[in-house]
């Protein structure tokens, strides 16, 4: 028992895994980690469970499940990655991110129970997370799958729902260099006869390899449910629901929608449409075109891809118009952009997607992973960008930048990472 792992305080246990499992390793794979939660009893929650897989949206469906919990009086965990700000904020209970306290509990249960398996810092996390919720009193739990699907470590529960939200080009490294390879690992999460959310009626013909071999009971977009858009509001309908008037919020609707859907495959019985109208009206996730201020007008965005970027591209429009810009603005030198990514993304690719941003204040990230400043100037430069281009070594730097010689009406997009985004958490919350 003198071997025991002890540490007084949660920031100490991050220094020690971080340093016994860095977060950069990545090691594909559900022996080791299964292994560990077997000797835990943590493989077969006591309550349903939704995975949620897909390049885009996840964070979205699962805050849209706290939300649909929330107004219906139901106890949800959730499960998510990365935080922005404090690792507590990955694992929560009703929203709220859980305690040091408990977390000292789950790091010391799992750093002494694993033996001499070696766990990725992710694998670990998980164990951590499914720990907490084994000590709860929960009606579900969702867990977002940090890389993939098929081989990530959350996919070691066997999910009641699995939602697929979107399918892209990233993380081609470990998931192939396909959509359709890309499909197949992120498809790898849902059961046999056990329901399959997919948020995207279009993603069929690359899901259809999966589903022959899983066989799930499919619930698609545009055959089994419909989202209908109408200014500001939406519908949604289905053969068991039918909601109207919904208004739009910052979360896009076909993520709110497919997270509806799978909780409503869970509990039929509790289903209430004022409820959920008042969920979906309410549901919001911070970095996720999240409003930071008002005067001036500053919105973080954690999106980090071609996909998520052209999504940010359309939202930063529709800011604009509702500024009382008409479309000739748009491309204007009124929008600011603070950029910031990591190298391993598609850095040319997903800045070619913002052609709605007039100013670009390009800032460094930390490496080996955080790409410079420079980098981004270079592939806007290479890109033929004649807009302004401006480098800096800080987030704080391009910020008072920003401060001096932008208008005050001149909004601001803080995006790329959600490194980024968190540094200007950071930064704001310090002023």
């Amino acid at each position: 028992m003198s071997n025991l792992i002890r540490f007084e305080t949660l920031s100490q246990w991050l220094r020690w895994l971080e340093a016994s499992h860095p977060q950069s390793d990545i090691e594909l794979g559900l022996s080791r980690v299964t292994q560990v939660a077997a000797k835990l009893n943590l493989l077969s929650p006591v309550v349903p469970v939704v995975t949620v897989a897909g390049t885009n949206g996840k964070g979205s469906v699962i805050a849209t499940l706290e939300s649909l919990a929330h107004t219906h009086q139901l106890s949800i965990g959730s499960y998510t990655s990365p935080h922005l700000i404090q690792f507590n904020e990955r694992i929560k209970v009703n929203g709220e991110p859980v305690s040091d306290e408990f977390l000292i509990e789950a790091f010391s249960e799992i750093a002494n129970n694993k033996g001499e398996t070696q766990l990725t810092y992710f694998e670990f996390t998980t164990l951590v997370g499914l720990y907490c919720f084994s000590q709860e009193a929960l009606d579900f739990i969702a867990l977002e799958v940090g890389l993939g699907g098929r081989l990530d470590a959350v996919n070691i529960v066997d999910a009641d729902v699995s939602v697929i939200t979107s399918i892209g080009l990233d993380h081609t490294d470990w998931l192939g260099d396909s959509l359709e390879a890309i499909a197949y690992e992120k498809a790898g999460v849902g059961r046999s006869g056990r329901p399959m959310v997919i948020a995207d009626g279009d993603l069929l013909p690359l899901l259809a390899q999966s589903f022959e071999e899983i066989k799930p009971k499919t619930i698609i977009e545009n055959i089994d449910y419909y989202v209908q858009e109408k200014d500001q509001e939406w519908s949604y309908s289905s053969t068991v629901l039918e909601v109207n008037d919904i208004p739009k919020s910052s979360l896009y609707m076909a993520n709110k929608a497919a997270a509806l859907t799978a909780f409503a495959d869970l509990f039929p019985t509790k289903l209430d449409a004022n409820l959920i109208k008042l969920a979906l009206e309410n549901v919001s996730l911070l970095g996720r075109f999240s409003s930071l201020s008002e005067s001036p007008r500053i919105v973080l965005d954690v999106a980090h891809n071609p996909d998520s970027a052209a999504l940010l591209n359309k939202s930063i429009e529709q800011l604009v118009r509702n500024n009382g810009n008409n479309k000739s603005d748009v491309c204007s030198a009124k929008v600011w952009a603070i950029c910031g990514m990591l190298q391993d993304k598609d850095i040319v690719s997903s800045l070619d997607q913002l052609t709605n941003i007039g100013n670009w204040l390009c800032i460094d990230l930390v490496p080996p992973r955080g790409a410079k400043a420079q980098q981004l100037a270079e592939a806007l430069k290479m890109m033929g960008t004649k807009k302004q281009v401006l480098t800096f070594n800080t987030i704080e730097k391009a910020f008072e930048y920003y401060k001096k010689e932008a208008a005050l009406d001149d909004p601001l997009i803080v995006f790329g990472s959600f490194l980024t985004v968190g540094q200007m958490l950071e930064y704001w919350q310090s002023q």
